[in-house]
């Protein structure tokens, strides 16, 4: 009985032991499984990233030139056959690119993620609203942009420029925004250029029409402004959000908001740029302010023409023009109109948008090209190496320019100095082209291959072309083009032309030293010592390459050869010693 018992007693703790071993065993299942999800979508989302999808689709699915694919009910069927042959503008990925397992793994990640942050206001105002009603409840959640306008000459009753005519003397937020307060939120405020033109019809004329503010139509077809961003190869293929944040809101200077670029129905820019607030003229006369002193004065040029390959703020405040402003500026009487002005130093307004005429009147205007010769300066990168000074609308341009430093200096001293910077620009080119027929020559004995074989950040395969002979349709200095996918070779050929030799030309035009030589000529001489060196290395590795496989080839042959040779000497030994004997 006792026995009995035992047994009874054993079986149940093996019973009890089985419950606890199954318990946590079921636990450790539950532990796994949300750890093995946990990891399976943090692997999700950076496919998601690394393929490319956050540049149209916006960081979590949120949306940008692409649609909103957080939480999409596509099934993957459907969004498969969109990735694969796709609608609209957006660039097929191929297999290869982003495998079908990949993008079941997108595909479920998009769905996973949680719901869109509530917007902080949701009583905002719908349809119709009173012109009236907009200062007074903008003043309580936006004081500083009514407190700008407020201030503005657009917001001040009366004429307050006497050289605009405007269709009326006072203006409300309406004249500009509209009433609808539904479409006024879902275009994001737009505002396009042709709307500042109904008051503003010369300046609209000069700025945009006559291509005031750009470097005109590029190579091919492309057209000018805007046209010249958005079509130019690879930009369909590049990450919108990148370029929103960088090329966009600089080369959205003048036509950026075209009809064309505009849908009605969608109240959004359908032209593959994600950049939602657009006006060339905001650029200057920043809004709500659209203040004229703001746009005289250096630092509204600061944001757009500085940085590597066009440091014109840099050099200009490095120059003794720019050390006079900031030395005395703050004394000068900004409210004049640049005919009038009588400050100590040009300012970047000054010199571009001023024109003299031969009697010493002064007049402005919006078109600051008119008396510009080398442009972005980079002839050099197609070759070419010749005074462009010598035509006959560069000799008006240069002319137009002359008579502006002639309000300070005499003509002798300007026109000496700007014929010392175009040799100085000419020196740098010379460099570069020599650079150029080295990198060719390189292509030409096949010692590097073209790297342009990717259209997108290195996943879309497209047409091949090298750094030195490009398409006609390529703007030869597009920096993206030489960005992705590229021999060292080719990145140092494009440092040297894009950054060191345009900081050196925008240097002596802007008359800084340092810019001129250290931050410029200097590093073009470096990037060419480091092109020649790798010139160098390159041939001599070929001609390595080429003894070693000669020696690898004719080496058995040769040991063969002496083989035979001592094989033939001991032979005809032999035959001699037989022979003596005999």
């Amino acid at each position: 009985m006792a026995h009995s018992s035992g047994a009874s007693y054993d079986g149940m703790s093996r019973r009890a032991a089985l419950h606890v071993v199954a318990l946590v065993m079921l636990g450790s299942l539950c532990r796994a499984a949300p750890a093995g999800a946990q990891e399976a979508n943090e692997a999700a989302e950076r496919l998601y990233i690394a393929k490319g999808c956050l540049g149209c689709h916006g960081v979590s699915g949120r949306g940008g030139v692409g649609p909103e694919l957080a939480r999409t009910g596509l099934s993957f069927e459907a969004f498969l056959a969109q990735v694969r042959t796709p609608r609209a503008i957006m660039p097929a990925f191929p297999d290869e690119v982003v495998s079908t397992e990949d993008a079941r793994a997108i595909h479920e990640y998009l769905r996973g993620l949680p719901p869109a942050p509530a917007r902080l206001r949701t009583n905002t105002p719908q349809g119709e609203q009173r012109p009236e009603s907009c200062a007074p409840c903008h003043l309580r959640l936006n004081p500083t942009i009514v407190a700008q306008f407020e201030a503005s000459a657009m917001g001040r009753p009366g004429t307050q420029n006497a050289r605009v005519v405007h269709a009326r003397r006072a203006f409300n937020c309406a004249d500009c925004h509209g009433t609808n307060h539904t479409t006024i939120s879902a275009s994001k405020g737009r505002v396009p250029e042709l709307k500042c033109a109904e008051c503003h019809a010369q300046i609209y004329k000069e700025h945009v029409l006559d291509r005031g503010h750009s470097y005109g139509p590029g190579p091919g077809d492309l057209g000018p402004n805007w046209e010249r961003n958005i079509g130019v190869p690879n930009y369909k293929q590049m990450p919108r959000k990148v370029m929103e944040m960088g090329c966009d809101p600089c080369h959205a200077q003048a036509g950026a908001t075209d009809a064309k670029y505009w849908s009605e129905q969608e109240q959004k820019y359908i032209d593959t740029s994600s950049l939602p607030y657009r006006n060339g003229c905001i650029a200057c006369h920043t809004r709500h302010a659209f203040s004229l002193v703001e746009a005289r004065k250096p630092e509204a040029c600061y944001t757009c023409h500085m940085g590597p390959d066009h440091p014109n703020y840099e050099a200009y405040m490095s120059s003794k023009h720019g050390s006079i402003y900031a030395a005395r500026g703050d004394s000068w009487n900004w409210n004049q109109t640049l005919p009038q002005a009588g400050w100590e130093a040009p300012t970047c307004a000054y010199c571009h948008m001023l024109y003299v005429d031969d009697r010493g009147g002064r007049s402005t205007s919006h078109n600051m090209t008119r008396k510009i010769i080398w442009g972005m300066g980079v002839q050099a990168a197609g070759g070419q190496l010749k005074d462009l000074t010598l035509t006959p609308d560069n000799q008006v341009a240069r002319a137009e320019m002359i008579k502006v430093c002639m309000t300070c200096h005499s003509e002798v001293k300007a026109r000496d100095y700007l014929q010392s910077a175009d040799a100085h620009k000419l020196a740098g080119d010379a460099l570069v082209v020599e650079a150029r027929e080295l990198v060719s020559a390189l292509y030409a004995d096949g010692l590097i291959q073209p790297g342009h074989g990717q259209l997108a950040a290195g996943l879309l395969a497209g047409p091949r072309f090298s750094a030195t002979e490009l398409p006609t349709t390529v703007a030869q200095h597009w920096p993206a083009g030489l960005y992705y996918n590229v021999t060292a070779v080719e990145r140092e050929y494009f440092d040297m032309f894009f950054f060191s030799n345009l900081k050196s030309y925008k240097g002596a035009f802007h008359m800084s030293p340092d810019y001129a030589w250290w931050y410029g000529y200097a590093d073009v001489l470096g990037h060419l010592a480091r092109l020649r060196d790798e010139d160098q290395s390159l041939r001599e590795a070929r001609a390595t390459s080429r003894r070693t496989t000669f020696m690898l080839a004719t080496g058995p042959l040769m040991v063969l050869a002496v083989l035979g040779a001592v094989y033939l000497v001991w032979r005809r030994r032999e035959r001699g010693r037989a022979s003596a004997t005999a």
